[in-house]
């Protein structure tokens, strides 16, 4: 009996050390897992990205009108080359030796160096939307993050408590 008495004495010693340990635990999970603080953080970051949209989107409008203006500067190049060809074979074309001018001017059968234009073009609208999802996906990430270290203390609680 006195042996029974020792264990139950030992087992309740154990049972008051889990009790404690659980405490100290859940006071760490809580210091972690203020759900408050959580949305908190989530609201600040899209707040931010609120404030760095317009930011975004005007570095985005900038590129895209440097890369429009390139292109124009390109095409522009190529209508001048093709004008200047068109202009030359216009005047051989009241030439009366046709033979003869292709053999003095053998560049005029070489076709002129051109982009293939048809295939291209511009995406003219900025996905703001698209801006915003991945902002938003970005903050989210770093919540769940959170939630995720949060959860594995809970995990770890649900062990320690329940075996």
């Amino acid at each position: 009996m006195q042996a029974e008495a020792k264990q139950m004495i030992q087992d309740r010693l154990r049972k008051i050390e889990e009790i404690n340990q659980s405490v100290k635990l859940k006071k760490k999970i809580a210091e972690k897992a203020d759900v408050v603080e959580i949305f908190s953080a989530l609201m600040r970051c899209i707040e931010r990205s609120q404030a760095e949209l317009p930011n975004l989107m005007e570095e985005k409008q900038k590129v895209a009108e440097r890369q429009a203006e390139e292109l124009i500067r390109e095409l522009e190049q190529e209508i001048t080359e093709l004008k200047r060809r068109n202009t030359e074979l216009e005047q051989l074309s009241h030439t009366e030796d046709h033979l003869h001018l292709l053999q003095i001017y053998p560049p005029l059968r070489i076709p002129p160096h051109t982009k293939n234009w048809t295939e291209f073009s511009i995406n003219s609208h900025l996905s703001v939307v698209t801006l915003i999802r991945i902002k938003i996906q970005e903050m989210l990430s770093m919540e769940v993050d959170k939630i995720n270290e949060i959860s594995k203390y809970v995990l770890i609680h649900k062990i320690f408590v329940f075996g």
